[in-house]
Order: C-alpha cells, then sequence, then structure tokens
C-alpha cells in the first residue's frame, strides 16, 4: 500500500472507529509507529483536524466529516439510486434530509462523475408494489428508541395463527422491513425465546424502565414444523418469484412430477393462506395435519360458491 493510500485509510478508520492508537494503526498497516506518527501529522498538515490524546490515542475533531469529492464513482451512483429508492418508498423528516443530502452531493461530484449519475438515474427507476411508510411513524420511533437505549417494551399482540391477543415482555434487538411491512426481532421472555413481531399486529405498546443486556450471538427463531409442497411444473416458475419467505429448499421431480418445495416454519397454520392462492397448482405432502386442515378450509370454501 502506497503512502497516499495509507493515509486515506488512517482517514476513514479514524471517522469510523472513532479513537485508534498508534499502536492499533502500524498494526493494521504493518508499519512502525514512527510512520504512523509522520503519517499523522501529514494529515494535520493538510488540514485534517486529528486530536491527540496522551496515552489514549487519536481522534477526529467532532463533527468532522470526509468532503463527497473522495467518493468514487460508483460509489456516487450507489448513494444516488438508494437514496431515490428512499424517496420512492418512504416519508418523513428523513426523506427531506436525503433529498438536500443529494443535491450537496450533485453539487460537489466532479463533472464526469455528476454526467455519470445523472444518465444514469434517467434510465433507472423504482417501482414500489407497497404502500409508501412512514419513517416518522410514532410506534417505529419509539421501537427505534428502546432498542437504542436497550429497554424492555411491552405489548399485547395479536397473535396470526391463534387469532388471539396475548401480553408480552420483550427485549427488542431489531427492526427489519419485509415486503411492505415492519417487523421489530427480540427476545421474548414469555416464550422464552428469539421472535419476530409485526408492528401492524401490536395494538398496545409500552416501554419499560428497565433495561436489559443484549446477547451477542442470540439464537435463531427455531422452526419446528418442516413443510413438503408439490408444485405442478407450470406453477413453478411463479412459484420462485413470489416465493413464501419459509423457503428453505426445492427438488426437481422426475418425470415431469413437478418440484417439490420444502419450508420450515414455527407453526403451519401460517401458510395456509399462502397455499390456497395456489389452487390445485399445489399438493401438500406432509405434515398430514396440514393436508387435513387444507381440505377443511377448501370445503368450506366450495360450500359457499355452492
Amino acid at each position: 500500500m502506497n503512502r497516499i493510500d495509507r493515509l486515506f485509510a488512517i482517514l476513514l478508520l479514524l471517522q469510523k472507529k472513532s479513537r485508534l492508537r498508534a499502536q492499533d494503526l502500524a498494526a493494521e498497516f504493518e508499519v512502525s509507529k514512527r510512520t504512523i506518527y509522520r503519517d499523522i501529522t501529514a494529515l494535520s498538515e493538510m488540514g485534517v483536524p486529528i486530536v491527540s490524546l496522551p496515552g489514549e490515542g487519536y481522534e477526529l475533531v467532532e463533527g468532522y466529516f470526509l468532503p463527497p469529492l473522495l467518493f468514487t464513482d460508483k460509489e456516487a451512483i450507489a448513494l444516488f439510486l438508494g437514496a431515490r429508492l428512499l424517496l420512492q418508498q418512504a416519508t418523513g423528516a428523513l426523506v427531506g434530509d436525503a433529498e438536500h443530502a443529494l443535491t450537496k452531493l450533485a453539487v460537489a461530484l466532479p463533472e464526469k462523475t455528476r454526467q455519470q449519475v445523472e444518465s444514469l438515474t434517467k434510465i433507472v427507476s423504482f417501482i414500489a408494489s407497497q404502500e409508501q411508510f412512514n419513517l416518522d411513524e410514532p410506534q417505529l420511533v419509539t421501537l427505534q428508541q428502546a432498542i437504542q437505549q436497550q429497554k424492555v417494551i411491552h405489548m399485547r399482540y395479536h397473535s396470526y395463527t391463534q387469532n388471539d391477543t396475548t401480553e408480552r415482555e420483550v427485549e427488542p434487538h431489531q427492526l427489519y422491513y419485509s415486503e411492505g411491512v415492519w417487523y421489530v426481532q427480540g427476545y421474548c421472555r414469555l416464550r422464552q425465546a428469539m421472535r419476530s413481531f409485526r408492528l401492524s399486529r401490536i395494538e398496545e405498546l409500552t416501554v419499560r424502565a428497565d433495561t436489559f443486556v443484549k446477547q451477542l450471538s442470540p439464537e435463531p427463531t427455531p422452526t419446528s414444523v418442516t413443510i413438503q409442497v408439490r408444485f405442478t411444473p407450470e406453477s413453478t416458475r411463479w412459484v420462485r418469484e413470489r416465493q413464501h419467505y419459509a423457503f428453505q429448499a426445492e427438488e426437481v421431480l422426475p418425470d415431469n412430477q413437478g418440484v417439490l418445495m420444502r419450508y420450515g416454519v414455527s407453526s403451519a397454520t401460517e401458510m395456509i393462506p399462502w397455499l390456497l392462492s395456489w389452487g390445485a397448482a399445489a399438493e401438500v405432502l406432509s405434515p398430514l395435519e396440514l393436508r387435513q386442515k387444507l381440505h377443511q378450509e377448501a370445503t368450506r370454501l366450495a360450500n359457499l360458491l355452492t
């Protein structure tokens, strides 16, 4: 690594890790501490505000960021496309901030890079299939704060599989957005296991005063039921396009019998609406209990239509 690349890498590390010692930087770049001292001096002479803390290391002055001019062409394009997707999918104050950031970035970019960005963004667009989500929605903001502060939440949750309401205390770990729906994942003290909760099913949410210590490597949500479904050859392509989130693997069956797909879920009943949407193109091979429940549901539906 040449010196210019190393100076830039040191700057990135300081911005990412906040505070680093000379020996840490020397080990990272396989150089001597004396070389690091010279590099820090060179960065300071270039106008980078680096603070030296005796016995503790180096850190950047609070509020200092790398200028957008240091972005590569591909990095700038990635930022523009990512921000455009956010602008089309979300609402809220953060969206306005994203618009302002794009304006600043466009002004600061070199002319050649700006032309590349403008050319690509004219031919690439995103069409969101779901309604926009509001990043300022109170429930979402409350959960963000609870996760950051590691506070226990109490919720009244309406279960889809049992169609009833339970009171739960949960240690929230993260939020994620999947197929147009927000979920909060955390350790459920009622079930004593990791669980994911759909925000639209939380009927009441309260943040407790007590905190929790997050485990570094929480165990994944266990799947206790394996479901095997045979799909007809004609439907296989479309099933792959609208695949269920619990999909695990598939096997092409001989003699044009279709494809066998395997799913892992905590409750087999949660797949019933999705399976029914495929009609006669989907045949549940196991478990037997799910076949029976589908038969009962299909019979009720047939009675309604006759």
